[in-house]
């Protein structure tokens, strides 16, 4: 569980930008969203808190990936030292 709140909120954010100011907002976003989903999702189903929000992170970083895929229509990453 812990390795979920570190590393999937930043593989999120590095599918969609090489910006570090972008990337923690979209880490934080994503990170506070998989956990509110996973705990909102746990109370009102009475449902085992730890694994469900693991499998929110899970389910938002294929839901990012295939945005990423086919919302960007494979756009390169903007380069922030070219901007």
């Amino acid at each position: 569980m812990v390795f979920s709140f570190l590393v999937v909120p930043a593989v999120i954010a590095n599918l969609f930008t090489a910006d570090k100011r972008k990337l923690t907002i979209i880490a934080w976003s994503s990170g506070a969203l998989a956990s509110i989903l996973g705990l909102w999702l746990s109370y009102t189903q009475d449902l085992p808190t730890g694994p469900l929000v693991v499998c929110m992170y899970g389910l938002l970083l294929i839901g990012a990936a295939l945005l990423r895929r086919f919302g960007a229509r494979g756009k390169p990453l903007a380069n922030p030292q070219n901007v």
